[in-house]
């Protein structure tokens, strides 16, 4: 691992334990065990730390959802899919997760405007599907991007249960995670009016 990497793991961990606020660059210098000077030859301050380290969570976070959603799947299929994969990620990396959608806005540095783009491509991701998916007849959707902030906010709900640790210990898990996920793409699906 490189020392810019070791930063990165140092600060991540960090900021999860303590916030943004009682971070410092002398701190994490500290934990990684060399001088404060080697920090800045990597990181001009702790704002740019903490927004190379959304950068990096949001890139492995759409890079978890583009591996699984294929071009050939049907928009039900992929809704399905994508929501599989934003819940696992959330599951398996919860400090990055954690840092995307968690850390509190009061805390972070100013977002720079052409970042938060990359933010955006994730919902933007989801209207299109939903688009495809009305198009389709397949789903019921008033207005696409409105209708991805609304699953985002469902599935981000059940993933913040989880990584809280504030489930229901007699449910397990995996269990809440379909059901969940099930519900929350059956209020899109169209149904079927009788013939």
């Amino acid at each position: 691992m490189s020392l810019k990497e070791d930063i990165l793991e140092v600060s991540r961990r960090m900021l999860m334990k303590h916030g943004f606020g009682k971070m410092s660059m002398r701190k994490i210098a500290k934990q990684v065990e060399v001088s404060a000077t080697s920090i800045y030859l990597h990181f001009k301050n702790k704002d740019e730390l903490l927004l190379e380290l959304i950068d990096l969570s949001i890139a492995n976070l759409t890079r978890a959802i583009n591996k699984n959603v294929e071009e050939g799947d049907d928009p039900v299929t992929k809704l399905e899919k994508m929501a599989d994969s934003f819940l696992d990620f959330a599951i398996k990396y919860p400090q990055e997760y954690e840092i995307i959608y968690m850390v509190r806005p009061e805390e972070m540095p100013e977002y720079p405007k052409e970042k938060f783009e990359q933010v955006r491509k994730i919902y933007e991701m989801l209207a299109d599907i939903l688009r495809e998916g009305d198009r389709a007849g397949m789903l019921k959707v008033d207005n696409p991007l409105t209708s991805s902030y609304i699953i985002w906010a469902q599935l981000h709900g059940v993933a913040s249960v989880i990584i809280s640790k504030r489930l229901d210990t007699r449910i397990p898990t995996d269990e809440f995670m379909k059901q969940a996920k099930d519900h929350i793409i059956q209020g899109f699906i169209k149904q079927k009016t009788p013939a």
